[in-house]
């Protein structure tokens, strides 16, 4: 940044990215998650559009899995190309799978991927709930601080409509809370120091991916 802020017109550019990339982490992060994964590729990479219907069927097969409706499925995905060897892959968040045994259906994931991949190599963990905040879920989600800074993290991870229902009815439940009055000794004030956190949904959800994958 220049000595002179007026000289240096976007400089507080890359705070205010970095403000609205870290409350998109805080935003999901209020979400119950139930593991996060890594899925990958073996061989060549499949093209995009191939890459996305593959891990879009293998959250559809999860679904099954657990018995539970896919547009119930709480999904967070980004795929991104690995720093070292560029390789494509995804880093996905899942929750509502209302699953009572973690490690069976950590298992269960990961053969639904090799299957759908042809033996790809799967990362697929329980997602640690006592860790859950804005950092966590960046890394969770294969986001680093460089790119937090860049704020192309929130712009290349697909929500599914489950997940933006959710933040929109905690934000709904948010607001009735902090809206009512509080009495007290006769005397009535208003609840304060209520911020939302959730960006604009727009810029979170490819609804594109989302409708493609059924889901509704």
């Amino acid at each position: 940044m220049a000595k002179n802020p007026r000289i240096d017109r976007n400089w507080r550019a890359p705070i205010r990215k970095s403000e609205i990339a870290t409350d998109f982490g805080i935003t999901l992060a209020r979400i119950q998650w139930d593991f996060f994964a890594t899925p990958t590729f073996k061989g060549t990479v499949p093209k995009p559009d191939i890459a996305y219907g593959m891990i879009f069927r293998w959250l559809q097969e999860l679904a099954k899995v657990c018995g539970v409706p896919y547009n119930r499925l709480l999904i967070a995905l980004r795929g991104e190309e690995g720093e070292k060897n560029g390789r494509f892959h995804f880093h996905c968040l899942v929750g509502g799978t209302a699953t009572r045994n973690y490690h069976t259906l950590q298992h269960q994931a990961e053969h639904l991927w090799k299957i759908q991949s042809g033996g790809a190599r799967v990362d697929v963990r329980q997602y640690v709930r006592a860790l859950a905040g804005a950092e966590y879920v960046c890394k969770c989600l294969g986001a680093n601080a460089y790119e937090l800074g860049k704020y192309s993290f929130a712009n290349t991870v697909t929500l599914s409509e489950s997940v933006i229902r959710l933040i929109a009815g905690i934000d709904a439940s948010g607001d009735r809370r902090c809206g009512q009055d509080t009495c007290k000794n006769g005397l009535v004030a208003k609840a304060a120091g209520f911020n939302h956190v959730v960006p604009v949904v727009s810029n979170l959800c490819d609804e594109t991916a989302s409708t493609d994958a059924g889901m509704v």
